[in-house]
């Protein structure tokens, strides 16, 4: 099954339009290139070059990639093949749509799911000073908020910090702090964390990751990064995590959907 097809299986109430692609932040627009299918993104951006130029003024590193494809694939005159290939391009991203559009829906519907029992094992959360970075919409940060003394929920997309503002709100989360930053930018000071937690976050730049991880964790801190994966297989990047000079320990738990990764180490 191709990751379009899972995320129309998982969202079937959703619809995607072209016009969605204005939804995108610029760090979005920065991922395309590893994820958009070429020719079907090319006849889009032909069929509505509206959202080539809002592309290039939103992320102008995107441009080279655009004229590339555009280039190599020329426009689909078959107006039923423009929109099928339409659907599979943004279908392919769809993920990234979501987010801005349909949080909700995403909260709802996302695979990701964890315990507190299964992050409370690797180390206690009582009283301790924690961020959760790349939070989406703050499933872990809502999760481990009750039992820590200050949660930070940190994330990129304005979206999602919107919806996590308003949910803390709603809910009455009173020790839960909502900042922009990326994991390999993290708006907090040296050493200043007892517990830093990725979920289904980390590896989209790897070695800035791991080395910001360990500038904001304090001595004898924790990182644990919790992957979730829909399919049978190993993390790519699961060799760097457990050699050196990382050295993370991995316990894995099999699914009957997928597998569950907890990779974690004391600082």
């Amino acid at each position: 099954m191709s990751y379009s097809q899972l995320l129309k299986k998982r969202f079937p109430e959703i619809a995607l339009q072209w016009e969605d692609l204005f939804l995108l932040e610029s760090f979005q627009i920065g991922y395309l290139p590893d994820r958009v299918p070429e020719k079907e993104f090319s006849i889009l951006l032909h069929a509505y070059p509206e959202v080539h130029s809002f592309l290039v003024s939103k992320h102008p590193p995107i441009t080279s990639f655009l004229e590339k494809i555009l280039q190599e694939n020329r426009a689909d005159e078959d107006s039923d093949q423009v929109e099928q290939q339409c659907q599979e391009a943004l279908w392919e991203i769809g993920d990234l749509i979501i987010y801005n559009k349909y949080p909700e829906q995403f909260d709802e519907h996302a695979p990701i799911k964890w315990e507190i029992d299964e992050i409370k094992i690797i180390t206690p959360l009582e009283g301790k000073v924690v961020a959760d970075v790349g939070a989406g919409t703050g499933r872990i940060a809502f999760l481990v908020a009750p039992w820590v003394h200050t949660i930070y929920a940190v994330e990129p997309l304005s979206r999602f910090r919107a919806y996590m503002k308003a949910k803390a709100t709603e809910t009455g989360v009173p020790n839960m702090f909502i900042m922009d930053g990326m994991l390999n930018s993290i708006p907090l000071p040296d050493n200043s964390l007892d517990i830093l937690i990725t979920s289904n976050a980390l590896g989209w730049n790897l070695d800035e990751e791991l080395t910001e991880i360990e500038r904001v964790v304090r001595p004898n801190g924790h990182a644990i990064h919790l992957l979730q994966s829909d399919v049978q297989k190993e993390v790519s990047f699961h060799e760097i995590l457990i050699s050196s000079p990382w050295e993370y320990t991995c316990l894995e738990d099999e699914k009957k959907n997928g597998m569950k990764f907890r990779y974690f180490k004391k600082i």
